[in-house]
């Protein structure tokens, strides 16, 4: 991460953004963070050392992998975020519409807020995806026959998205509106497909029992969520986790973000154009067939 995101990026969002990533010990030493983190700011890393049964090397790694130069840093920052989330008791679902909005803003203010929200969305979205799983993904997406989809609400928008994407560059996809036939569509899914699922609070029931039966299928398993701690993540063998988790301290909620579209849309096209640039021959033929088709539904 550069230094603007560093300093506009939740301590604590960052933390339970990258825990999925996390190796088992350093996914100890996040948890203990988020579940109590008012108690972080006064421990000594010798006694969260001891309380997550890791060496204190292990949390210095753990200090540096969420992007904080030292423990002292790290503990500071922790509480300069306690601080500015209590300056207020009232829930945040009260005081705001949409993310930080709230009944006081104007229409420049709305604006402003949109924009920027969008904007640090895209930023963190790019600083945090994982290399080495967006390879996973796209090797996955090479050698599958077909691509299944599963999603539901805002989700749904990615989805459109991927099937566009995907089928103009010659890959076969599948996805069914109607919940019936997308929970049967699963037991068409065998070990040469690619079952990708959609949530950005990794909850949602038909999406998480969706992934479950393709991976008891032999399917191989994607998920794109913001929750590392999800049903979904259970059931998912490569995890892209999106930086759309609102809320300051604490766990985090199970609810949608109004700009996890956002992030998942950056994703299938991270996706997207990795495969066409691998596949560059493969994928200007299928471009080509199918502005073909297209051209004929303009004028």
């Amino acid at each position: 991460m550069d230094n603007a995101t560093d300093n506009r990026q939740s301590i604590l969002m960052r933390i339970r953004w990258k825990a999925g990533y996390m190796n088992p010990a350093l996914r100890r030493i996040a948890d203990r963070v988020l579940k109590t983190p008012e108690e972080i700011k006064s421990i000594s890393i010798k006694d969260l050392a001891v309380q997550c049964e890791v060496s204190e090397s292990t949390v210095t790694r753990f200090v540096r992998e969420i992007d904080v130069q030292s423990f002292q840093q790290f503990k500071i920052l922790i509480a300069e975020e306690l601080s500015q989330g209590s300056t207020t008791s009232e829930p945040i679902s009260e005081r705001h519409v949409y993310e930080d909005i709230t009944d006081e803003d104007d229409t420049s203010s709305v604006l402003s807020k949109v924009a920027a929200r969008y904007a640090m969305t895209v930023s963190d979205t790019r600083a945090g995806l994982a290399e080495k799983e967006l390879e996973r993904a796209v090797a996955a997406i090479e050698n599958a026959d077909v691509l299944g989809f599963f999603a539901m609400g805002a989700s749904l928008i990615c989805v459109e998205n991927a099937l566009l994407r995907f089928m103009r560059v010659g890959k076969r996809c599948l996805f069914f509106r109607d919940l019936g036939i997308r929970q049967i569509s699963t037991s068409t899914l065998g070990a040469n497909s690619l079952a990708i699922g959609v949530s950005n609070s990794g909850r949602t029931i038909s999406t998480v029992d969706s992934l479950q039966h393709a991976k008891l299928q032999g399917a191989t398993t994607l998920a794109i969520t913001s929750f590392p701690d999800s049903p979904i993540v259970r059931h998912a063998d490569i995890c892209l986790f999106t930086p759309t988790i609102t809320g300051v301290v604490g766990p985090g909620e199970y609810h949608e973000s109004m700009v996890s579209k956002i992030a998942q849309l950056q994703v299938i096209d991270v996706l997207y154009s990795l495969y066409a640039v691998r596949n560059f021959g493969r994928a200007m033929e299928g471009l080509e067939r199918t502005s073909d088709v297209t051209a004929l539904t303009r004028y």
